[in-house]
């Protein structure tokens, strides 16, 4: 722990105390996930996800004297847990090594990645989720024990618990319950008061910040603390309707979240493939549950409610041609005023009584296959006329407008089968084309290409089979989006098939030129899905707009509608019975009359064709699997910025790690060089003073040669300490500064209410003063400042005192032996050994011991 943060290191129980209180705070924190993840399953991943960290975290304090190292062991930690969820969950193959188990890592992320981005909450997680979710928890957890326990950071660790409860609002903008909420303020106001309320003397020793320790007037401060809470609740109901409001929330499917992600900026909406006139983008981008009508009906399976059809694609959109009904033979899907079925013995027609409660326009929702609307208002029949071939039930001006309006549509049950559907050839079904529909022709190439290959993956020898392979490649393949946009410059319909995401309208126009590529006439219909039961009575709200495709399968079965949207839509969308029927037949086995004992080739044939069938139904399956969800392309960008973020983020930490290292090994080395050639002063300087008293050691030359090599010695040993002073004073003047510049740079997080005591010896002071005057600052605060650094202050003072007023010494001067050699200098001698021996045998000059002392009590001081 820096001692600059004014914090010392947590231990014992204060540690383990606030280490179990942030444990039980991350759970209350995670309570608002429970509105994301189905059951029980936030708890106990967020248990299984946060104790390891935190539990470990509290054992490798314990342990180690080097906090720092705590934080590294953690992901460490991370990493085991994450393998030991995947063994559990059956993901990692131990069996085939650890190479393998690592080799599996970038799939088991892009699947849980793919699972997360494609369900809809609350989520039942699968095995590859739940090792994402688990992780995810692991690396909050880390970083809220490094925020609460290392850095003593109470603020910032409370505001990210609390800020939880913003979470689900990406996904679920109706709120959940209220312990949702409370859960999450509580854990925050847990972890504030543990700084504020129930602050431990020990660890607050030395922390000047004021909102440190127990409150000095706690009566005082809890009565103001609620004041302010019920001026708040008393003010929000009446501030709040003046203040202004927020636009209605965004369509909540987790795609989106991703592209929100990728440009926070969303711009504008991009082609749409639809006639934007008629588009429901906007009205399912709203997000509305603004009530639209309300019905009764006899019919057990309502149909979908039609408002607009569309029959023509220009390149670029689908609109509804020159407002001139094509002329078309009569069929059974026509809507009519007869009051009469059509088909024989298909028994009552269906009953559907409609109150509108919201909804403009000139058109008037019908289900299919219409055959008479009456109202009780004279007005609305007389403005009323059906379009037969369209299906549309046309408006002229209504002087009362539509809402509170009153109809009853009856209809005709489809009786049609999937056998009779697939008996239809495309020269029986290409009526349409000669009346203004979209040409086979005029299909761009790209979905000609993808139907063709669609039609030949399934073996589809008829337009019904080839529809039905089209419906289950798009509810399977694809993801829906409402916020998908189209890149600049480029092709609607290629970066729908490409990105393989898109809302319903791409799914029904893309279908209708792959029908029509076929040889099938195809239409978009524009209108509402059948809405959400509410007793005897049925609701379709504004979040039930659609938009369909319909198949023309001759005059005998009119208009067959097919549901290429995806269930995610959540709007009510279904697949209709005909093509469920279609998967009914395709599960029944027809028995066959065969011999009761087989023949041995009989046998052969019968296990080769099993053997067969088992392999195809098997290839069918992981073809599917392999198909559901976003496109490869799509998911291989988020995993690969997935992990290009993660990648880059421990790139940059490990170089800013290496270089802070590198930078430091440096100024140790170098200091350590400058203070080793003043090694040998340890020496002289006892010399000069008379050292232990002893006469030195005579040589050839006689008592005045010692005297002559003393006198030498003397000017050396004093020369070294006043180097020496210069060198220390140095020192704590960089020192100094360091610790300002940290004040400054960590008083920019808002890491502490009030900084550290600034220290600084004052330049226009004599030395002794200056230091004196630093040494009271220290004493001020902690650590206690003894004799010993009093007087090693006062002989770094005196050294640098000489060193910068006093005289300079004379030349040190050279003397020659009896046998003529030059003698050098006993400093100098000494010097060069100090400079040459080993490090640990190098001889310290005392003021480094001096400097070291002062050193030690700035970077200890708060």
């Amino acid at each position: 722990m820096s001692p600059l943060m004014g914090r010392p290191s947590l231990e014992g129980p204060h540690l383990t105390g606030r280490a179990l209180l942030l444990l039980i705070a991350l759970l209350l924190a995670a309570a608002p996930t429970s509105q994301l993840l189905a059951g029980t399953s936030w708890l106990v991943l967020t248990l299984t996800g946060a104790a390891p960290v935190i539990l470990g975290g509290i054992v490798l304090r314990h342990l180690l004297s080097r906090t720092v190292l705590v934080p590294l062991l953690q992901l460490g930690l991370i990493l085991v847990l994450m393998l030991v969820v995947e063994k559990a969950q059956g993901l990692a193959p131990w069996s085939e090594g650890p190479v393998a188990v690592l080799a599996s890592q970038p799939e088991v992320l892009r699947l849980g990645v793919q699972e997360l981005a494609s369900g809809l909450p609350p989520l039942v997680l699968g095995a590859p989720g739940t090792v994402i979710i688990v992780v995810l928890v692991a690396l909050l957890a880390l970083l809220l024990d490094l925020l609460y326990l290392d850095l003593g950071w109470h603020t910032p660790t409370a505001l990210l618990l609390m800020g939880t409860v913003l979470v689900p609002a990406l996904q679920q903008p109706s709120g959940g319950a209220w312990w949702q909420v409370a859960a999450p303020v509580a854990a925050g106001a847990a972890v504030l008061a543990v700084r504020t309320v129930h602050g431990d003397p020990r660890y607050l020793e030395g922390d000047r910040r004021p909102q440190a320790g127990p409150v000095p007037t706690p009566g005082r401060t809890l009565g103001a603390a609620v004041l302010c809470v019920a001026l708040v609740a008393a003010g929000a109901p009446v501030l709040g309707a003046a203040l202004p409001q927020l636009v209605p929330p965004r369509i909540a499917l987790n795609v989106d979240v991703l592209n929100r992600w990728q440009d926070p900026d969303t711009p504008q909406l991009g082609p749409v493939m639809i006639d934007d006139d008629v588009s429901v983008r906007r009205s399912l981008l709203e997000q509305s549950d603004t009530e639209v009508l309300r019905y009764t009906t006899t019919a057990e399976d309502p149909s979908y409610l039609r408002l607009r059809t569309l029959n023509r694609f220009d390149g670029e959109t689908f609109h509804a041609g020159d407002g001139e009904e094509p002329d078309l033979a009569s069929s059974f899907s026509d809507a009519r005023d007869d009051g009469r079925a059509v088909s024989d013995g298909t028994g009552d027609l269906e009953e559907t009584d409609v109150e509108v409660m919201s909804l403009g326009g000139d058109r008037l929702p019908m289900p299919e296959n219409v055959r008479e609307v009456s109202s009780p208002t004279p007005a609305l029949e007389r403005a009323l006329t059906l379009r037969p071939v369209d299906g549309e039930a046309e408006l002229e001006f209504v002087p009362e407008g539509l809402t509170g309006q009153q109809y009853t549509v009856l209809s005709e049950p489809r009786s049609s089968t999937p056998e009779q559907l697939r008996a239809v050839t495309p020269a029986a079904a290409s009526a349409p084309f000669d009346t203004g529909y979209t040409d086979r022709a005029e299909v761009p190439q790209v979905a000609a290409d993808l139907a063709e290959q669609l039609v030949q993956d399934a073996g589809a020898e008829n337009g019904f089979d080839a529809a039905v392979a089209f419906q289950d490649y798009f509810r399977t393949a694809f993801a829906y989006s409402l916020t998908v946009n189209t890149p600049p410059g480029e092709d609607p319909l290629e970066s729908f098939l490409e990105d393989r995401i898109g809302y319903c309208e791409q799914f029904a126009s893309t279908f209708a030129l792959m029908m029509t590529a076929q040889g099938y006439p195809t239409r978009v219909v524009i209108g509402f899905t059948a809405g959400d039961s509410d007793g005897d009575e049925r609701t379709v709200s504004a979040r039930n707009a659609h938009a369909w495709p319909e198949v023309w399968f001759g005059p005998e079965h009119g208009w067959v509608q097919f549901e290429p949207t995806p269930a995610a839509a959540n709007n009510g969308v279904r697949t209709p019975e005909v093509t469920d029927l279609s998967a009914s037949e395709e599960d029944v086995e027809t028995p066959e009359t065969t011999p009761d004992t087989p023949t041995a080739d009989e046998e052969s044939a019968s296990s080769e064709e099993g053997t067969t069938e088992e392999q195809s139904s098997a290839s069918t399956e992981e073809d599917e699997t392999a198909e559901q969800g976003p496109s490869p392309q799509t998911v291989q960008r988020i995993e690969w910025g997935t992990v290009s973020v993660l990648g880059l983020g421990a790139l940059l930490t490990a170089a800013a790690a290496a270089v802070v290292l590198v930078i430091r090994r440096r100024r140790i080395r170098h200091r350590e060089e400058r203070w080793a050639t003043l090694g040998g002063g340890a020496g002289e300087r006892g010399a000069g003073d008379g050292g232990s008293g002893e006469p030195a050691a005579e040589s050839g030359g006689g008592p005045s040669r010692t005297a002559s090599d003393g006198s030498v010695a003397a000017l050396e040993a004093e020369r070294l300490r006043r180097v020496a002073g210069e060198l220390a004073w140095s020192e704590l003047t960089h020192e100094l500064e360091v610790r300002a510049t940290a004040i400054r740079w960590l008083g920019l997080t808002g890491a502490w209410g009030r900084p550290p005591t600034r220290l600084a010896m004052d330049p226009a002071l004599p030395p002794h003063r200056a230091v004196e005057q630093l040494l009271e600052r220290i004493a001020e605060g902690t650590p206690e400042v003894t004799a010993e650094d009093r007087a090693a202050a006062a002989r770094l003072a005196d050294a640098y005192t000489a060193a910068a007023y006093a005289a300079p010494l004379p030349a040190a001067a050279r003397t020659t032996g009896h046998d003529g050699a030059r003698a050098t200098p006993a400093g100098t001698a000494a010097r060069g050994d100090a400079e040459t021996a080993p490090a640990e045998e190098r001889l310290q000059h005392p003021l480094r011991h001096d400097a070291d002392r002062i050193v030690g009590l700035i970077r200890t001081a708060r």
